[in-house]
């Protein structure tokens, strides 16, 4: 029995030994196994190996992984522009915006050097001054003997202490006080003043350079109101001041730009430009001069103020123009300047927008005035039919609807 145990024994660790010898060394590789065991085979197909490239390249970095990523390409930086702030702002030098204390020398500021600023021009001496610029506001104090030339100011000229000096001046505002023997070619828009001053003498604007119109639009001054004759004498005298010749020019006054180094006007550009090109020429309050002059009343139609210069000048030598105002009139105002019935289709024209009416006189005063609107085109402005009219139309754009009066309008 033991002996038959012992057998069965052998002959069952004889077969399990026989059956791995066979697994281990003699049976065919299996096709099928472990994923993570398996040999990647020869010759696999392109496909597949794209598509596994694919697959690792799209997949995510792990976080406990030990694979670094690739360092992305820094963002180019853009310069951020800096905000400026007004402190920060380079401040006008006041030496810029100052003649003081000169004698015998040519001073000029040329446009664009002063740009709406305020200039300051004091204790100067036989100088010759051009400020070609718009302002805000101008001081002239304590010159002798000196030739000045001012652009257009937004706001007031104070001369003050000033003696035998010659000027050419345009601003809002004149004022004047303690002066003595100055003579003025000026335009201002609201009535100048005088004040403790002797022998002041004033004229209507004349001057010219290509600059002049622009600035004037800047400081929003219309060279169609220009009351520089209706002088306001604080202090009344006689002696105080008077007018000066109504052909008195701006060379008379001053030297021209082309004559003092100015690099902005040439002698061909002023020879070819009159000095009453840009603010016409008005003979103002001198009343005692025209008496008895045939007049005509000329209405500049809306959008046509530019025509004015042109039309001035085809009227001829003999005609004066004496004084001129833009005003914005409504339906009813436009009934009482025209009250005729058959006046309604102007009526419709003038209120359309701003308009400037302009005084006339001179023999044929209404032939010319007539002639000249023709020539430029009937639609550029009205004229008045017959003198009577005339003197009425006048009489009531001029006086009653005056907005300010100086305080000798008799002169």
């Amino acid at each position: 029995m033991n002996n038959l145990i012992l057998q069965g024994a052998a002959l069952t660790v004889a077969a399990g030994a026989a059956y791995l010898v066979y697994t281990q060394f003699l049976a065919p590789a299996d096709k099928m196994g472990c994923l993570e065991s398996k040999p990647e085979a020869e010759g696999a197909p392109v496909m597949e190996q794209v598509k596994k490239a694919k697959v690792e390249a799209a997949a995510p970095v792990m976080s406990n992984s030990t694979a670094k990523p690739a360092a992305a390409k820094p963002a180019e930086k853009k310069e951020e522009k800096k905000e400026e702030f007004s402190w920060n702002k380079k401040k006008p030098d006041p030496k810029d915006f100052m003649f003081s204390n000169l004698k015998n020398q040519v001073c000029i500021k040329p446009p664009g050097s002063i740009n709406g600023q305020m200039f300051i021009i004091e204790d100067c001496e036989n100088c010759d001054i051009y400020i070609c610029d718009h302002m805000a506001q101008v001081q002239i104090d304590y010159c002798k003997n000196c030739r000045i030339f001012v652009g257009p100011t937004e706001s007031s000229i104070f001369i003050r202490n000033c003696e035998d000096c010659k000027c050419i001046i345009a601003c809002q505002q004149y004022r004047a006080r303690e002066c003595v023997n100055c003579d003025t070619l000026l335009y201002a828009s609201t009535a100048p003043v005088v004040e403790e001053s002797k022998n002041m003498r004033f004229g209507c604007f004349r001057f010219f350079y290509f600059n002049l119109a622009q600035q004037f639009e800047a400081t929003k001054m219309s060279v169609y109101d220009n009351k520089w004759s209706e002088i306001y004498d604080f202090t009344p005298k006689d002696g105080n001041w008077s007018f000066l010749p109504l052909d008195t020019k701006a060379s008379d006054l001053v030297k021209p730009l082309s004559e003092v180094g100015a690099d902005f006007c040439t002698k061909e550009e002023e020879a070819s430009h009159s000095d009453t090109s840009v603010v016409p020429f008005t003979a103002g309050y001198r009343k005692s001069e025209f008496e008895g002059q045939e007049r005509a009343f000329v209405l500049l139609m809306p959008g046509k103020h530019a025509e004015g210069p042109p039309l001035f000048s085809k009227m001829g030598e003999q005609i004066t123009v004496i004084q001129t105002k833009q005003m914005m009139l409504d339906a009813g105002k436009a009934k009482t300047l025209f009250p005729s019935p058959s006046d309604g289709s102007l009526h419709s024209k003038v209120t359309k927008g701003m308009t400037v009416g302009v005084e006339l006189a001179g023999p044929g005063a209404l032939t010319a005035a007539t002639a000249a609107v023709q020539a430029i085109g009937a639609d550029v402005a009205y004229v008045s039919e017959s003198q009577d009219k005339a003197k009425a139309e006048a009489n009531t754009f001029f006086e009653s609807w005056r907005d300010f009066a100086g305080a000798s309008l008799t002169k």
